[in-house]
């Protein structure tokens, strides 16, 4: 059909009718080239875009070489005609690398669309109902390949857009041909052989139904067209040799191709069609930045073409969001799916997702069939596959993640290497690249599709068997790695595998899976949840493990034994101290210590040991580390030497040994081995790099150096991000705020405590969460606290010695029973000056026999930190011991005594306990 041009453009004072190429300022008539004017409509008719340089060449100069000077010298006529610039008004700018633009307010009188230069040339494209989203980047390079290339085939899945943007694109360049632009559907056929009579039929040219093809030969040879091949993936082979002969045997031809799989023929430039734009998975923007993105925008305006009361709100983006990432970014279902907002609404229409072929029907009545429902568009692809490619199609369905072809195999049970190259030809499987690694991917609505039809097959059990075992060995690899590589390094790499291992871990244990195969996958997995900080989530599947073991009475003692370990760290992690942990640690122990496996001993008598600190038995944990002793000597293992020096390091804290703990923890840090992980690290959960940073922290501090211990509690925040959410919480919790808080760094603590809160919960680390809740009241309380406000659990004897140490409060009957009694060695000094303070602020003013029971409380206080050769408790014990000396009235003698330890100190000047004796000398003096 001829379209109508527009009688008229109008800008500033002119008026241009493009029909008979004459413009107007005002009534007077101006004098235009040719070149000029053609210049002119065709940056009218992309009003308000940048038009590529090329392409303004292309349109004005079509059969003709020419260079950017005679661009330029064109340009500055039209310019000069149309006083541009002239008392500052702009109709025509420069983007200097991109191309020129008409930018100025413009107005069309007569029909509504806009028109072309001349008589627009021929076209039966068909009209566009809706705007085009996302795709002008894709736009913009087409139409610049068409400049230089003669066939360009779009390909993608169903529904992804194709048709469209091959309908835009010819719109964009229509004026290029002369001839026009034909397009031809070639959905409809059910034959190969229609195809060349199909574009007859759209040509409007007749034939012979015999042999088509001499005739629209003869006829197309001496025109300049665009021909539009869509929809060829189920003819492939005849469209492939219609654009192959087309392009032979018409020389000013140009073919423009949609399927779902490339022609594959020479000369071909395939345009691969990605999903719309979405937001980044870890970003959750506001309503204004989500419309950014193309997927969202396009959900969200066919939303309020259904319902015109429809708005995004920011508390709707995420649910939007997830819609849009669960259909993968397809236009075709995102439309489906907004096509169902007034029946369900966000919240339901998201729920409702899960069985998203039911939900995505009821396609607009005039899309083609095919595009009527979600499973209509799988279908026509489905169909199109031979039996091969069918069978390793619904194998790949297991896959959760992206995998590897020699993983795709495996699960398929043969070679597929073919198939998969033809898969992902076809649009079926997506193709990505990451670290010089090829990867495949099936998108979620196709995964759904096929697994929907491996499940009405009856392969699904020998698949999913195939696929168990695959991430068995999978996840032996993963856990070899972690010995080796560097944390990021290794989540980055193996992350994304822990979809894959949940799916095979669940089938295992259900009705016809193979509960010994789900056991072994339990407990290999170990590493990458405990890493990934999955923690509650692995204890319940750690328990669901032991479950079947019980139900079906298998008989194995050693996976048992590494099952009751796993189980008895995470219930610590994730619940706390409870009596269900303990048993688990003992039924652990119990079974390891009936092995001859050295390892196996090793994590379990490691198990005891934490178990042991946490109720800070300390005796029990020495007799733990004993035991491991004895083990190294009978066994040269590095690795294992390493842990049972991080063990000791930090007993000879709890005992109050400084030095010595300080020395074994920087001969860990500094061992050539010490800074990989190392074996049965894992199951300590908590990295001993980290661990081993925080306790030479603290002891950094008794040792009267606060600053650098402040650093290092730093460098150990900083190294626990890199690892899992235990270790982060073990060096807030356990090292980092005490430190802080002991150099008076409220502020910092305060920080540390929320990122500890924040952390502890995201992950369900409830026993860290308890630890997060006691810094918080502590620091919210102030010293107007005069009864510590305990979590609802108080059987943590270790959360009571530390507390103890940073609140007067917190160092009540049981804590001072606990230092008193040698149960709490490390805290002692500090628990006895902070009651011996309290008690002496209870004292009545005249009080003098209590007061001299305060100070000889202080003075034991003083002579355990000097034995601990602990400056850091020493100078509190001595700035508390002069002030009661002082309100004596030995004044002299109390400066005598603080003066030495005071002037000892060579850094924390700025420190709350070196400003406090500080002051008091100042008032002794």
């Amino acid at each position: 059909m001829i379209n109508s041009p527009v009688p008229a453009y109008v800008f500033g004072p002119f008026r241009l009718l493009p029909l008979e190429r004459v413009l107007f300022e005002g009534d007077r008539a101006l004098r235009l080239g040719s070149r000029a004017m053609d210049l002119l409509l065709a940056l009218l008719e992309r009003a308000g875009d940048i038009v590529d340089k090329h392409e303004l060449v292309a349109i004005v100069w079509p059969n003709a070489v020419v260079d950017d000077a005679t661009l330029r010298v064109h340009l500055a006529a039209l310019r000069k005609a149309l006083g541009d610039g002239r008392d500052g008004q702009r109709y025509i700018t420069t983007i200097p690398g991109r191309g020129y633009g008409f930018l100025a307010p413009l107005a069309h009188t007569g029909q509504p669309a806009p028109g072309t230069a001349g008589v627009e040339p021929r076209h039966n494209l068909p009209v566009m109902l809706t705007r085009m989203l996302g795709r002008a980047e894709a736009l913009q390079t087409m139409a610049n390949q068409l400049l230089q290339l003669r066939l360009l085939c779009i390909a993608g899945p169903g529904g992804i857009g194709k048709t469209t943007l091959a309908v835009v694109l010819a719109t964009r360049v229509l004026r290029r041909y002369a001839d026009g632009v034909c397009f031809v559907d070639l959905a409809p056929l059910d034959e190969a052989r229609l195809v060349p009579l199909a574009l007859a039929t759209a040509l409007g040219v007749a034939v012979p139904a015999g042999d088509a093809m001499p005739v629209l030969l003869a006829y197309l040879r001496p025109r300049h067209m665009l021909i539009v091949l869509d929809n060829c993936e189920h003819v492939i082979g005849a469209a492939a040799m219609l654009a192959d002969a087309l392009l032979k045997g018409a020389p000013l031809l140009h073919v423009l191709a949609t399927s779902r799989e490339p022609l594959r023929i020479t000369s071909e430039q395939l345009q691969r069609l990605p999903a719309l734009e979405l937001p980044p998975a870890d970003a959750v923007p506001d309503a204004a930045a989500a419309r950014h993105f193309a997927a969202v925008q396009l959900f969200c305006e066919r939303c309020a073409a259904v319902d015109d009361a429809f708005v995004l709100a920011d508390a709707d983006v995420p649910v939007v969001v997830d819609i849009c990432r669960r259909l993968d970014g397809i236009p075709l279902a995102l439309e489906l799916a907004a096509g169902r907002i007034g029946h369900f609404g966000l919240h339901e229409l998201r729920r409702q997702l899960d069985d998203r072929f039911r939900l995505l029907t009821r396609g607009a009545r005039n899309m083609p069939l095919r595009h009527q429902t979600l499973r209509a568009t799988l279908d026509w692809s489905y169909c199109l596959l031979d039996a091969q490619e069918r069978q390793v199609l619904q194998a790949l369905s297991v896959f959760k993640s992206r995998f590897r072809l020699e993983s795709a195999s495996a699960v398929a049970g043969c070679d597929v290497f073919d198939t998969l190259a033809d898969l992902a030809a076809k649009s079926l499987v997506s193709i990505e690249f990451c670290c010089q690694h090829v990867y495949y991917r099936l998108l979620d609505t196709t995964r759904a599709y096929a697994s929907a039809q491996l499940a009405a097959g009856g392969d699904a059990s020998a698949v999913l068997r195939r696929h168990a075992r695959h991430c068995l060995g999978l996840a032996g690899r993963i856990a070899a790695d972690w010995e080796s590589m560097l944390p990021a390094h290794w989540s980055a790499r193996y992350g994304r595998h822990v979809d894959d291992l949940r799916a095979a871990i669940d089938w295992t244990f259900g009705e016809e899976g193979d509960v010994a195969l789900g056991v072994a996958l339990t407990l290999a997995a170990q590493p990458l949840f405990y890493q990934l900080s999955l923690m509650d989530e692995y204890r319940v599947r750690v328990a669901r493990a032991l479950e079947c073991m019980a139900a079906q009475a298998v008989d194995d003692p050693d996976s048992e034994m590494q099952l009751h370990a796993s189980q008895a760290h995470l219930l610590l992690h994730t619940q706390g101290v409870t009596g269900t942990m303990l048993r688990s640690f003992q039924r652990g122990y119990a079974l390891a210590m009936r092995t001859d496996d050295d390892s196996r001993r090793a994590e379990a008598i490691c198990g005891m040991w934490i178990c042991s600190l946490q109720l800070a038995d300390f005796q029990r944990a020495d007799s733990y580390v004993a035991q491991l002793a004895l083990l190294c000597e009978a066994r040269d293992d590095t690795a294992m030497r390493l842990v049972l020096a991080r063990m000791r390091s930090a007993g000879e804290y709890l005992r109050g040994r400084y030095a010595e703990s300080a020395a074994l923890a920087r001969m860990v840090l500094a061992h050539p081995e010490g800074a990989g992980q190392l074996g049965f690290n894992h199951a300590l959960l908590a990295d001993h790099q980290v661990c081993l940073r925080g306790t030479l922290a603290r002891c950094l501090w008794m040792q009267g150096r606060p600053d650098d211990a402040l650093a290092l509690a730093r460098e150990a925040v900083t190294v626990g991000f890199e690892h899992n959410g235990v270790t982060l919480c073990v060096a807030l919790a356990i090292n980092a705020i005490p430190v802080a808080l002991w150099c008076g760094q409220r502020g910092l603590a305060h920080v540390w405590t929320c990122l500890l809160c924040e952390h502890a919960a995201r992950y369900g680390l409830l026993y860290w969460s308890a630890w997060g809740a006691a810094y918080q009241r502590l620091l919210d309380a102030g010293d107007t606290l005069t009864e510590f406000p305990w979590p609802a659990v108080r059987s943590w004897p270790i959360q009571i010695d530390l507390m103890a140490t940073l609140h007067d409060a917190a160092a009540d009957s049981q804590a001072l029973r606990r230092a008193r009694t040698g149960l709490a060695p490390w805290s002692a000094p500090e628990v006895l000056r902070r009651d011996a303070n309290h008690r002496w602020r209870a004292l009545a003013q005249d009080d003098a026999a209590g007061l001299e029971a305060v100070r000889v409380q202080l003075e034991e206080a003083l002579q355990l930190a000097r034995g601990q050769q602990a400056p850091g408790w020493e100078l509190r014990c001595a700035t508390s011991l002069a002030a009661v000396m002082q309100a004596q009235g030995y004044g002299a003698a109390a400066h005598a005594m603080l003066a030495p330890l005071h002037a000892g100190y060579r850094q924390g000047r700025d420190t709350t306990d070196v400003m406090a004796a500080a002051a008091l000398l100042a008032q002794l003096a």
